[in-house]
């Protein structure tokens, strides 16, 4: 599988104007070719039948198109050169989801929907501090959950940056996160959604603040993502890690503006979601209510401390 550094390369080997495209690898199961209509970076890939009602963005076009009578292929388009980096993540990440499918073209378009609901919400500029807070929490618990999984499996269960409801879904378990300040007393649960669900979860609650940076056992967030490349054995994952940092907001070209903002964690809490938890859902709520963000005060549910 071709890597993300290897995409930009070949991408960067092409010239906007010359309508020239490249076939990116011929191990994919897919015809995929990358190139330039203008100056915008485009990604093509032929022979996937014809497709309709293929929706975009405003940073991503996609249709459907006839390049050659009777033959269709999928296009999409760049339209902001600002989103480059974001676009050839979102690329990879297609080619990577598809090629071990059975039905690759309908992968390809299932996911590009995971990253359309991404983009239209796409933040600019760097996470705010709330952001940056959730994201270390989810971090941390990735490399705990490394410590008893396989790092692949970890990775595919990490969820919550694809919009999912919870962030990590195991196949018999899964994990919500929530970062808050040391002196809060509840918990935000922000879905029917969130802590909904048949199998067993935990609810995991990681109490951190901003400090200065002289405090001992701070760290910032890109101590956390490179604590994190630093246990992915191989280019591969490290590729994904970074495209599901992309789909939460992250960027490596931003880390030196994050090298300043600390953060100190004191404590954890981890409980079960079970019987007797006390949780909104679709289930509980009258079905007049489509959508409700409710706390949950955390003395009330020592109970359910592991």
């Amino acid at each position: 599988m071709i890597t993300l550094n290897d995409l930009k390369k070949k991408w960067d080997s092409t010239t906007p104007y010359s309508n020239g495209f490249l076939q990116i690898s011929e191990e994919h199961p897919l015809s995929v070719h990358v190139g330039y209509e203008g100056d915008q970076r485009c990604f093509v890939i032929l022979d996937t039948g014809r497709w309709e009602s293929i929706e975009s963005s405003k940073a991503v076009g996609a249709e459907c198109i006839e390049y050659s009578k009777g033959k269709y292929g999928l296009k999409f388009l760049l339209k902001y050169p600002s989103l480059d980096e974001l676009f050839i993540k979102l690329c990879w990440d297609l080619l990577d989801f598809s090629k071990s499918e059975s039905n690759p073209v309908q992968a390809v378009l299932d996911r590009y929907r995971s990253w359309l609901l991404l983009l239209q919400k796409q933040r600019t500029g760097l996470l705010s501090f709330s952001r940056q807070k959730g994201l270390i929490a989810e971090l941390m618990i990735f490399i705990d959950q490394c410590e008893y999984r396989e790092v692949d499996e970890v990775l595919s269960a990490w969820v919550g940056p694809e919009g999912c409801d919870q962030d990590f879904v195991f196949d018999n378990c899964w994990y919500e996160i929530k970062a808050t300040a040391k002196a809060s007393d509840s918990v935000r649960i922000s879905s029917l959604q969130q802590l909904d669900r048949a199998e067993y979860g935990e609810l995991i609650v990681l109490f951190m603040d901003k400090v200065s940076s002289d405090g001992t056992g701070a760290f910032s967030l890109p101590d956390v993502v490179e604590d994190v490349l630093h246990i992915l054995p191989n280019q591969a994952l490290k590729d994904k890690l970074e495209c599901k940092l992309a789909m939460y907001g992250y960027y490596y070209r931003d880390s030196q503006n994050y090298r300043d903002i600390y953060y100190d964690l004191s404590e954890r809490r981890d409980y079960r979601v079970e019987d007797g938890f006390p949780i909104l859902s679709v289930h509980n709520v009258p079905h007049e209510i489509i959508d409700a963000k409710y706390s949950i005060d955390l003395a009330s549910i020592d109970c359910f401390k592991k």
